[in-house]
């Protein structure tokens, strides 16, 4: 009777039972369960992983695939280019003077490959030469580019004593004549801007004081003639438009003909070739190329590099 007794739970170690031990309201809870939610979190952990990892390698795929696109469709731009450029030397070198390129800067477009292809051709006689203008001049230049008076004379004298055309002083250095266009980028003074404005105007290799009017672009010719940005280029559209005619000239160069408003007269010896090439998707290419001429009937090369640059998208 004592042994039965003593196995018999008190009322306060039954209800906590009741309320913590594996029993509770009939319900039956394993140990088991906890591993399987446990489980099932990972499981759905892996997967979100997973999908995020599947997403960057599609990703990572399509803009690689963009990219190799964009690669070959800018070497087709830059062979378009190129093949502007041999298209221009060849207009220029044409035996019937009717079919001969004009170097004034009028486009010639024709399509290439797929790719649009705009060239321009434009005589150095008509550029402003950097190390031959007249302080005068490359201060009318800068000014009609859109600088201030002040400003423009600062410039200009700050090329003039680069190249050195005045007296040095004791202990000053100076760079010389300029050798390249992108030389003027790093004078005292100029700026991205400017620079971006005027590179197409200016030039090393024509040697003149004054630039041709038969082959000057607006800029030149703003600055040549003092007028204003829409007018030199009204003139230069209008100059463009007429056919040309041998002699032209403004007078100022040697063996010149000033004939007023007659257009270009064939030019000299020395070109610079805008060549742009625009394909179906946007992609483009330009080069701006300074190229020697040699005389025709000769059997030298047709023609010498003198400065070649790429990524030029920007024309006279």
């Amino acid at each position: 009777m004592t042994r039965r007794m003593s196995r018999k739970c008190s009322p306060a170690l039954s209800q906590r039972r009741a309320t913590h031990g594996p029993y509770r309201q009939g319900v039956f809870r394993h140990p088991a369960g906890r591993e399987r939610g446990t489980a099932l979190l990972l499981v759905l952990w892996v997967t979100v992983l997973l999908a995020a990892l599947l997403v960057g390698v599609a990703a990572a795929s399509r803009s690689q695939s963009q990219a190799a696109l964009y690669g070959a469709e800018r070497v087709r731009a830059e062979l378009a280019a190129e093949a502007g450029f041999a298209h221009a030397v060849a207009g220029m070198r044409a035996p019937d003077l009717r079919e001969q390129w004009v170097p004034d800067g009028r486009p010639y477009a024709f399509d290439f490959d797929g790719a649009r292809v705009t060239v321009q051709v434009v005589d150095v006689s008509g550029m402003v030469d950097l190390n031959a203008s007249p302080p005068s001049l490359l201060g009318d230049l800068f000014e009609a580019a859109g600088v201030d008076r002040a400003h423009a004379d600062r410039l200009a004298n700050t090329m003039v004593d680069w190249r050195g055309d005045t007296p040095r002083l004791q202990g000053q250095t100076r760079g010389g004549p300029f050798r390249a266009i992108e030389q003027l980028a790093r004078l005292p003074g100029m700026d991205a801007g400017l620079f971006a404005k005027v590179e197409h105007a200016v030039t090393v290799y024509s040697g003149r004081n004054f630039p041709d009017a038969s082959y000057a672009s607006p800029l030149a010719l703003a600055a040549l003639q003092g007028t204003g940005a829409s007018q030199a280029r009204s003139l230069v559209e209008e100059r463009r438009g007429r056919p040309a005619q041998r002699g032209a000239g403004n007078g100022r160069a040697f063996g010149a003909v000033a004939n007023g408003p007659l257009v270009a007269g064939y030019g000299g010896v020395v070109e610079r070739v805008f060549s742009t090439a625009m394909m179906p998707d946007g992609t483009r290419v330009g080069l701006d190329i300074t190229i020697r001429l040699a005389l025709t009937g000769t059997q030298a090369r047709p023609y010498k590099v003198l400065d070649w640059r790429a990524d030029s998208v920007s024309a006279p």
